[in-house]
């Protein structure tokens, strides 16, 4: 079967699966759904695989959509490397994740139609991944969007969950406005939206240029959650935890690192400082901002900011295969942490302060050693994935700032920084989740052996290694990942091994440190402590400067230890309101007078047809009749007069002629 059509049914599969789900969400049982929903993703996943094994070359496929006077827009499939190996992995997360789903969301109500929204996610997101062209980009992008506002509130009886995900929409929407005016910047300069038309002009380096690339890249500051848009992301640990690890670690905020690579030749030198530095503060903020978190999800939230700002960093630095290898990577190990906190999750009875853990490790033995090579990844230690990755994302960065600037040096050490303390914030966790303590919540007694959980986790700790990509351990430069993707040969070595020794001395210091602490329930907060803990109150300033001059009001939402970063959503309805209104006013009121004014014009046409028209087609209809009334007397022997008739006649058609 030709590859798009094989791309067809693949997406075909997963809307019927979506449609059939939400019909019959009341008629099926959950053994049923659930079987559905995995048979529609091993399909799929199965398909992907049959394509990356026949790959040859890049293929386009192009289809008319709609046609103007002087152009035209078409849809079409991009298909390379890139597109098969992002369409394997989405799938590959969620079988996995639904997995792990068919017990974490047994008890659910809603179990079916939560499956349902799977298969809309996943649809909208391998849609985006195939589309060779901007604008059918960005309608799966707005695909994506939705989806995930489903998904992150699907817990929609919980006001944190529906605040979590207005949030999302809200902040994404932000977003993708920058997006929809670069796509509109692109046409206005290039006449075109085809990725393959675009790939192939030779730009020259201008002020419009560098806006458009900018407008495009605020696409990924919203999804992608960079600053200043990162807020909404650790809020959206309220939906389900699977839904974190598929949409929140692998698939969903990724869609911003792929869109850059994509694109990423219309970036100017200038735009390339802006995207690497605003990449790199994302990811120091949200690095430390990981450090004080007492929720387990929290504390992998804003690492994948983090870790993001890395990919976001190296984007900027023009290193896009280092950028899209720590994607890859990155996409095994995170997804892997974020199904271990369900299952720790799931162990406490739901509850997810890790200062009321502890003592796991003995219970729970293959989940912490899971946790062990996931976090170690993470943390970027040899003979794991993400040593190689990070090593690549910053040298070459560094060599790049080398290269252009020594000033840019301050942007891969931020990177530097927010990487050691990676290891830091992942031991603490380990520490205060695993670890015995004096205060260790005693919730079962009995040690279990692996479950469907831990079953689901391993393929993602084991693609955490280094053998999953190429066989060495300690050179990125030799894996299959870059046989495929070449990175160029980076200098400076020594680099990775100051980081190594660093990362080495923060998860040293964090065991110690955290152990001795860990007997407490809480933390104790100073300044610094307080300043990450609450993301260094970007959501305050959103609250008390944006939000209430907007609205008018203020309200007062308390967290157990400082102000709850998603009431700043709580705030937003009246924002919400106003918008409300405008939409009611000036929108829907404009969209009315729109609709009576074409009912207006439908009745003056149908009036013009049936007087004007209709009415002219029965005069003529009476004049032939009545002439032919009077040419039936032919014979009646009268042909002067005859004659003269049918010169007028024609007379009067020549004036009639030359007066149109």
């Amino acid at each position: 079967m030709p590859t798009d059509q094989l791309i067809f049914l693949t997406l075909s599969l997963y809307i019927l699966g979506f449609a059939g789900l939400l019909t019959f969400r009341n008629s099926f049982s959950k053994n049923i759904a659930s079987a559905f929903s995995i048979g529609t993703n091993l399909t799929g996943l199965a398909i992907a695989l049959l394509l990356l094994s026949r790959f040859q070359e890049a293929e386009l496929f192009e289809f008319s959509w709609v046609s103007f006077v002087n152009s035209s827009l078409s849809a079409s499939l991009l298909i390379n490397k890139l597109t098969l190996l992002m369409w394997a992995l989405v799938q590959f997360i969620a079988l996995l994740v639904q997995l792990f789903s068919v017990k974490y969301m047994a008890e659910d109500g809603r179990y079916n139609l939560y499956f349902a929204y799977l298969n809309m996610f996943v649809f909208s997101m391998l849609g985006l991944v195939c589309s060779g062209n901007l604008l059918f980009i960005f309608i799966f992008w707005e695909l994506v969007g939705f989806s995930s506002y489903l998904l992150i509130g699907f817990w929609y009886k919980k006001q944190s969950a529906t605040n979590a995900s207005l949030k999302a929409f809200v902040m994404n929407r932000i977003g993708d406005a920058g997006f929809l005016i670069g796509i509109g910047l692109v046409y206005f300069q290039f006449e075109t939206l085809e990725l393959s038309a675009l790939s192939t002009i030779i730009y020259e380096p201008s002020s419009i240029l560098t806006l458009t690339g900018l407008m495009l890249f605020g696409g990924c500051v919203g999804k992608s959650a960079q600053f200043p848009l990162q807020v909404w992301l650790p809020d959206a640990m309220e939906g389900p935890t699977p839904v974190s690890a598929l949409i929140h670690a692998a698939t969903m905020v990724a869609a911003g690192i792929f869109l850059l690579a994509r694109v990423d030749f219309i970036f100017t030198p200038t735009a390339g400082q802006a995207i690497a530095f605003t990449g790199a503060l994302t990811s120091i903020l949200a690095a430390y901002s990981a450090v004080f978190q007492s929720d387990i999800k929290k504390v992998l939230a804003y690492s994948t900011v983090s870790q993001l700002g890395l990919m976001v960093m190296a984007m900027g630095a023009g290193a896009t295969n280092a950028a899209l290898f720590h994607l890859f990577t990155h996409a095994f190990f995170k997804a892997g942490l974020f199904l271990i906190a369900g299952a720790v999750i799931h162990h406490f009875h739901h509850e997810q302060n890790m200062f009321k853990m502890g003592g796991l490790f003995s219970k729970k033995t293959f989940l912490a050693i899971l946790f062990i090579i996931c976090g170690a990844s993470l943390a970027g230690l040899p003979f794991f994935s993400g040593f190689l990755s990070k090593d690549a994302v910053l040298l070459s960065t560094w060599n790049w700032a080398e290269s252009q600037n020594s000033t840019l040096l301050f942007i891969p050490i931020l990177g530097i920084l927010a990487s050691v303390l990676t290891g830091y914030y992942m031991m603490r966790a380990f520490v205060l989740v695993f670890l015995k303590r004096g205060n260790s919540q005693e919730h079962h007694t009995a040690k279990s052996g692996p479950s469907i959980f831990e079953w689901s986790i391993l393929p993602l700790a084991l693609l955490s290694f280094w053998f999953a990509f190429g066989n060495s351990p300690l050179n990125f430069e030799e894996n299959r990942f870059t046989s495929h993707f070449p990175i160029p040969h980076q200098d400076n070595h020594w680099l990775g091994y100051l980081i190594l020794i660093l990362a080495v001395l923060a998860i040293a210091l964090s065991y110690f440190k955290t152990k001795k602490k860990a007997a407490l329930e809480t933390q104790t907060l100073n300044f610094w402590s307080k300043l990450g803990l609450n993301h260094f109150y970007i959501d305050w300033f959103y609250l008390n400067k944006i939000s209430k001059p907007l609205t008018g009001q203020l309200h007062q939402i308390a967290h157990e230890e400082s102000l709850h970063p998603a009431g700043t959503l709580h705030n937003m309805k009246g924002f919400a309101k106003m918008i409300y209104k405008f939409d009611n006013l000036i929108v829907d009121g404009s969209i009315n007078l729109l609709t009576k004014a074409f009912a207006g014009l439908g009745t003056l046409v149908y009036a013009i047809d049936k007087k004007v028209v209709d009415g002219g087609v029965k005069l003529v209809y009476t004049w032939v009749e009545r002439l032919g009334d009077r040419l039936k007397t032919i014979q009646g022997g009268k042909i002067q007069s005859y004659l003269i008739a049918l010169i007028l006649f024609f007379l009067a058609i020549m004036i009639l002629l030359n007066l149109l």
